[in-house]
């Protein structure tokens, strides 16, 4: 079974530029305004570019019983992460999140750190019912003992 999942590219957009903008500005308030006066340009500058090249590069899809991820428009990574090996799928959603009404799934596996995911798929569509269909795909692969490559 092969399924790209739908990203709601303009709010992750938005999101990106934001989340990237107020880091600046955090930092701005830590380095006695330098992060501000950053923050500020980027904001205004290449922020809207980056972030909407971020945002349209993103693609998920879920291959048999392996999630594919592909994201980064300078630094392309390309992730493959087989469901057999996922201990948990996490949906979170920070103020800035709620605040754009999105959520993360964020699969975890045992072999990274605590706390740290081995994928995060960002904007989801539909993510309680996406989370739901991994989850059973996971389990599925795991009762036949599939293994991915």
């Amino acid at each position: 079974m092969e399924m790209t999942m739908e990203i709601q590219r303009r709010k992750v957009e938005s999101y990106l530029l934001w989340q990237a903008a107020l880091t600046f500005l955090l930092i701005g308030v830590c380095t006695w305004g330098v992060g501000l006066a950053v923050g500020l340009l980027y904001l205004l500058t290449f922020g809207p570019y980056v972030a909407r090249r971020r945002a349209e590069a993103l693609e998920y899809r879920l291959d048999g019983t392996t999630v594919r991820i592909r994201e980064g428009f300078l630094f392309i990574k390309h992730k493959s992460i087989p469901l057999d090996r996922v201990t948990d799928i996490v949906m979170d959603q920070g103020p800035l999140l709620r605040h754009y009404g999105l959520w993360t799934l964020k699969l975890q596996t045992a072999g990274v750190g605590q706390g740290r995911a081995e994928g995060v798929l960002y904007g989801l569509t539909e993510p309680e019912r996406i989370r739901e269909m991994l989850i059973a795909a996971r389990d599925q692969a795991a009762r036949r003992g599939d293994y991915a490559a």
